[in-house]
């Protein structure tokens, strides 16, 4: 008899391995969950006929990614070891004690285990007054503005070991960009002094009812009088549901209510507008004057209607190097930098797009030359009329400013810890360029 139970047991237990495997043989990969990218089946050969070497490890992650019932499975286990052990079962993903979820590469930012160095602090506040100085130069006023880490606005709903520390990349920076006399919204003055709860709890962003205090603080800072925060909502129709909840119970249907803005956007697309996803958005509203070009980040999914609602035109982007030549194009009187706290490192990563300012030969007087493995760009390929140049650094004291030297005319550069970036006249000979910086 016990032979029997033994391999009934065996036999279960293999027809329970195969599940997974034949199931996607009849069924298919299983979806993508929440911010993943749905699996592809790989090929034996390359585009041009020759084999594919990577295709065992290709084939791996495809089965790893895609096994029948994966998302049912996940879900399955982040639910017990919630109830069960009052914790996340998902890396990505942190459990609070009262059952807010919080992201948890913004915990590690938070508690200070990626901070910024001196010298890239003063390179994003250098960077962004240079962006300033631009924009300004083209007739349009230029905001820099922070969305909040969920951390920082509500650590009483965090977990106990997720610490924020004191001196952050935010606060560090806001210091510098003073010294740099940046335009800047803070955003946690703003949320802090409102008695109310202005974040989903299980997203990793603010609700609707927090975007629109969001919007009248930065509009205030242009000079814009809004009272969005003060008007009247109503509950939405349609539930949200968070991406961190998606991320751990990809097959929940659990949502959170939702705001309504009561007296109604009246803007409309110009664009073919599919997802406040989408990675530009434009807008116009006769009822309103200006235009706006924006740089926003996924904190923009409902933070833009109440822009594009205060501005004739609008143009909404989620590049990350920011095209500052856009300011021209649009005829934009307000250029806004929207950069959540834990991607504040962006700013050097990826380094905006504009002319590089001329300035006096003088500037030079008392620079060093440095020696610089020089990269130029084909001419107007990112740019026109510029070419791209980059440049490697030495180590340089923490506030060393970047100068290129070329064809007699006198340019700073974007400055980063180890390197440098200058959009210079594409006419100019970029490989007889000649790099300084302040001592």
């Amino acid at each position: 008899m016990k032979k029997f139970w033994y391999g009934l047991f065996t036999a279960v237990f293999f027809l329970a391995c195969l599940i997974p495997g034949v199931g996607m043989l009849i069924k298919g990969p299983a979806p993508a969950a929440a911010n993943e990218l749905p699996v592809t089946k790989p090929r034996l050969t390359n585009a041009d006929g020759s084999f594919n070497t990577a295709y065992l490890s290709q084939l791996q992650s495809y089965m790893a990614n895609g096994f029948f019932l994966r998302l049912e499975g996940i879900t399955a286990w982040d639910t017990l070891a919630a109830k069960a052990f009052h914790t996340s079962a998902n890396e990505d993903v942190l459990l609070g004690p009262d059952g807010w979820l919080f992201y948890g590469a913004s915990a590690y930012d938070m508690a200070g285990a990626e901070q910024m160095t001196d010298r890239e602090i003063w390179c994003a506040a250098r960077g962004l007054a240079l962006m300033q100085e631009y924009a300004e130069g083209q007739g349009a006023k230029f905001l820099f503005t922070v969305p909040c880490g969920k951390y920082t606005l509500y650590p009483e709903h965090a977990p106990a070991y997720a610490t924020v520390a004191e001196g952050g990349n935010r606060t560090r920076l806001e210091a510098a960009m003073a010294e740099q006399g940046v335009n800047y919204v803070n955003l946690y003055d703003a949320f802090s002094a409102v008695d109310e709860e202005l974040y989903w709890k299980y997203d990793s962003h603010w609700h609707s009812r927090g975007a629109a205090l969001a919007a009248d603080a930065i509009l205030a800072g242009a000079g814009v009088d809004t009272d969005y925060f003060a008007s009247p909502f109503a509950i939405a129709a349609e539930g949200h549901k968070g991406d961190l909840y998606d991320m751990l119970f990809p097959t929940g249907t659990a949502t959170e209510a939702d705001y309504a803005w009561q007296p109604g956007f009246t803007f409309s697309y110009l664009s073919s507008f599919h997802t406040a996803d989408d990675i530009s958005i434009e807008t116009e509203n006769a009822g309103a004057e200006g235009s706006l070009l924006m740089f926003r980040d996924s904190s923009g999914r409902s933070l833009y209607p109440y822009m594009a609602q205060s501005f004739g035109h609008a143009f909404f982007s989620r590049l990350n190097n920011y095209r500052l030549d856009y300011v021209n194009q649009y005829d934009a009187t307000l250029v806004v930098v929207d950069l959540a706290e834990r991607t504040l490192p962006y700013l050097l990563q990826y380094p905006a797009v504009y002319p590089a300012p001329a300035r006096e030969a003088s500037v030079l007087e008392g620079a060093l030359p440095v020696e610089s493995e020089l990269t130029a760009e084909e001419p107007g390929k990112t740019m026109e009329g510029c070419t791209k140049l980059t440049g490697t650094l030495p180590e340089t004291a923490v506030d060393a400013a970047v100068y290129v030297s070329v064809g007699g005319a006198v340019y700073e550069a974007i400055p980063g810890e180890g390197s440098f970036t200058a959009y210079i006249p594409q006419n100019a000979d970029a490989e007889s360029a000649q790099v300084y910086v302040t001592d």
